[in-house]
Parts: C-alpha cells; sequence; structure tokens
C-alpha cells in the first residue's frame, strides 16, 4: 500500500473516531440535562396558585434570563406565600411528551411563564404572561409585570 493511500485510511478512520465521540458526549450531555417530568397534581397547593416556568429543549440566554428574572420576583415578592405553599414554583419543559397537554391547554408558543390559579384543586384561572418577552431587557419592568399578574390572580383564590 502506498504511502498516500495509507495515510488517507488513517485521517478517515480519525474524523470517523471523532464523531463518535462527539455524537457519545452529545447523546449523555443530553441525557444528564433532561429535565424531569412534572404532573400537574403533585404537591401543588388545593387553593392558591402555581408559577409555572416552561421551557423548551433548547434554552437561550434569554430563555434562561426569564425563568431567573420570573423566579427572583415570585421569590422576592411572595416569599411567605412560597413558603405556606399558596404558591407554587415548578419548572417544565414542555417539548417532553409527558408534558405536551400543557402546550395545548396554557396556548404554549415559545418559553413563558403561566399562572394557573387552583380553587378547592381545580382550575379556575390561568394566564399566559407572554409579554416576559417583551420585558426581559428591562428587569424591573419585567419584575412588575410578574408581580401585578401574580397579585392579580392570587387576590381572586381568596375571593
Amino acid at each position: 500500500m502506498n504511502p498516500k493511500k495509507s495515510l488517507s485510511i488513517v485521517l478517515l478512520l480519525f474524523v470517523g473516531a471523532a464523531v463518535v465521540v462527539l455524537v457519545a458526549r452529545e447523546v449523555r450531555r443530553d441525557a444528564s440535562q433532561t429535565a424531569p417530568v412534572v404532573e400537574e397534581d403533585v404537591s401543588l397547593p388545593t387553593t392558591g396558585l402555581v408559577a409555572y416556568y416552561f421551557h423548551s429543549e433548547i434554552r437561550c440566554p434569554t430563555c434562561r434570563n426569564i425563568e431567573a428574572y420570573a423566579h427572583e420576583a415570585i421569590q422576592t415578592d411572595f416569599s411567605s406565600e412560597l413558603s405556606s405553599g399558596e404558591i407554587a414554583w415548578r419548572v417544565v419543559n414542555y417539548e417532553l411528551p409527558a408534558n405536551a397537554h400543557f402546550v395545548t391547554k396554557y396556548e404554549i408558543v415559545s418559553p413563558t411563564v403561566v399562572l394557573v390559579r387552583l380553587s378547592e384543586g381545580q382550575q379556575t384561572d390561568w394566564r399566559n404572561l407572554m409579554r416576559v418577552w417583551e420585558l426581559v431587557g428591562d428587569k424591573d419592568a419585567f419584575a412588575k409585570y410578574v408581580r401585578q399578574q401574580t397579585e392579580e390572580l392570587l387576590v381572586s383564590t381568596q375571593d
């Protein structure tokens, strides 16, 4: 076998092995980062509010900011309600097959925050806070929006 042909074969084997290693790493990384399936009725308040952050498989920096800002707003402004269980915070991957029902139920078209009001174990109202995309560049306006929407739904659970 001539040296040029041998070098070509070695290079092709090297490229093939590198592709296999990269694919295996990606599969392992995806498996370790898959969010758990969240069932609607697991440890949710009987009467109160559930603040969901729905995300997709791909989580861009803006999506991560939306989650962080919303979680911070809920934790900061409703810490006693979180502690008492009147408000629950949940993060859900809406692209998982087990969570697909959320997409139609809450009209999810992209990562978003959804507030769900419960009364005696039954959903009585919900809001998809799609304006979070518009406000993500202004953290204060974002927090104010989430706080206002949460207060409105929370007050209506107490009526």
